[in-house]
């Protein structure tokens, strides 16, 4: 009933923005560029004003403010068409925002089609369209567990979901803040550090699951203790080498023509 629920949810947000966007569309194309324009920029504003612009995947540099660009945008996209429930988590568009963010498009579909000057029969589709969709995401809700309910509320950002598992007393959980953008947990560099030095013999010796060459090479350098660095170094120049030797050997196999029978 649930994963139900969740197709319908998607097929009616996208019969609705479509036909919003189409309504638009007839009585000025530059109506609904604006429309969605001024749409993105609030998003990626109140992102930026809340100091979680940046995505989570592990990129610095301008590279990192490129792909946060553009993975942000790719989401809301998503999201504005297909509502997808998954998009709710606070590393992308965070619960209430989702939230209003569907709201919004239910009632938005009604401005559209009072600007495109609608007949009776497409406020009726409008009208109908919106009430099932209410309807199936009401059911959603109330078919949820009561704890996962409240994930669609949430104010937590991105940057602070990242931190608040750092305080987890679990290593294999905190080790997880090197698989994100550093700017997530930069508030919190210090504490990263000192965790890293401390423990670092210890997992050497025991050698936990997440302990790997791949997460090593993630931790900045200056984290790690003075005797280690040079092996750390290793391993990244490693990880680098298989990381090219894995792209060419790629592109070979999808160039090689296969024999004719």
């Amino acid at each position: 009933m649930i994963f139900t629920c969740m197709m319908l949810n998607c097929a009616l947000l996208l019969l609705l923005r479509s036909f919003s966007a189409a309504m638009l569309m007839l009585v000025n194309k530059r109506y609904i560029a604006m429309y969605l324009a001024g749409d993105m920029a609030l998003y990626l504003l109140q992102k930026m004003a809340r100091g979680d612009f940046h995505y989570w995947l592990p990129l610095d540099g301008a590279l990192g403010l490129y792909v946060s660009f553009q993975m942000r945008v790719i989401v809301k996209v998503l999201s504005d068409f297909t509502g997808v429930v998954h998009f709710r988590g606070p590393q992308e568009l965070g619960g209430v925002y989702w939230t209003l963010n569907m709201l919004l498009t239910v009632v938005a579909s009604f401005a559209c089609v009072w600007i495109g000057e609608g007949k009776m029969m497409h406020w009726t589709l409008v009208g109908a369209v919106s009430g099932a969709w209410l309807l199936t995401f009401g059911l959603f809700l109330r078919l949820t567990k009561k704890e996962y309910r409240r994930t669609f509320v949430s104010t937590q950002t991105g940057k602070e979901q990242v931190m608040d598992r750092f305080k987890v007393d679990d290593d294999a959980i905190k080790a997880s803040v090197m698989k994100k953008n550093k700017q997530m947990w930069r508030p919190i560099r210090g504490e990263v550090k000192e965790w890293v030095r401390e423990g670092w013999w210890r997992w050497e010796a025991e050698k936990p699951e997440w302990f790997t060459e791949s997460w090593i090479a993630k931790v900045p350098p200056d984290m790690i203790p003075s005797e280690a660095k040079q092996a750390a170094k290793e391993i990244r120049a490693s990880a680098r080498r298989r990381s090219i030797v894995g792209g060419v050997a790629k592109e070979e196999e999808t160039t090689r023509v296969k024999p004719v029978a």
